[in-house]
């Protein structure tokens, strides 16, 4: 995808690209127990907002943030310059699935709403090799939380074909050699941390939006929308694993 790509369009100036909040991201990381001069790698980073919250509670990690779209790094470079972070954390523009990290140098791998693109089975079978004995990997994804799947929900989430629930993907976690430590659902207001802004951007741009542009902003209202009427139906969830 290029980066002046619709898609990037409607997201410039987001702060986030997934539901999430500076309370799950702490407590996903409290439930590895890691601490101290560890070494971090945030896949698909997006414009940073986890890699902040990481850099804040880790003072002596050392933190890589992951991402290929060039104006998502800058952005997180500013915001953590401008929060006095910028010397835990380096960017770097490379592929999630293949980050050129040597085999056995990370602690902790993290991906809040990212792992999708190449699938949860897959990255974890990617990166397992990475990890230092004792490391963890903790991300985010979107999951069925009810037998009960609207006909609307199911037409906006039939993109992504994977998704399942969370049995579905604990059972994906083990598939791929990992032990799952512990899970959580993130609650409404972290919904809303992500799709209020996003659905104020596509009402700014839509009256000047024309084609694919349009398509897509259309598509974000439509997802704004959607979790205020079947959000009890799907959700986010997050995962922290080990290796088994």
């Amino acid at each position: 995808m290029s980066d002046d790509s619709p898609i990037f369009t409607l997201h410039s100036g987001l702060l986030r690209e997934a539901p999430g909040s500076e309370s799950a991201t702490l407590r996903a990381l409290s439930a590895t127990g890691l601490q101290g001069a560890i070494t971090v790698a945030d896949m698909g980073c997006g414009p940073g907002a986890s890699a902040l919250v990481l850099a804040q509670a880790l003072p002596e990690a050392r933190i890589t943030a992951v991402d290929l779209h060039q104006p998502y790094l800058n952005a997180l470079l500013r915001r953590a310059d401008a929060a006095g972070l910028g010397t835990h954390i380096e960017a770097s523009r490379v592929d999630m699935a293949d980050a050129g990290f040597a085999p056995a140098s990370l602690d902790l791998i993290w991906c809040e709403g990212a792992l999708y693109f190449i699938g949860i089975e897959e990255g974890l079978r990617l990166w397992r090799p990475l990890l230092r004995p004792g490391g963890f990997v903790a991300f985010s994804d979107a999951v069925w939380l009810s037998p009960d799947r609207p006909d609307a929900a199911r037409a906006v989430w039939d993109e992504y074909a994977e998704m399942t629930d969370i049995a579905g993907v604990s059972e994906k976690i083990a598939d791929a050699g990992f032990r799952l430590e512990t899970h959580f659902v993130l609650p409404p207001e972290d919904w809303q941390a992500y799709l209020g802004p996003l659905g104020a951007r596509a009402a700014l741009l839509r009256p000047e939006a024309d084609g694919v542009l349009r398509q897509v902003v259309d598509g974000a209202l439509e997802e704004a929308a959607l979790f205020d009427t079947h959000g009890e139906s799907y959700g986010y969830a997050f995962f922290v694993v080990t290796p088994a």
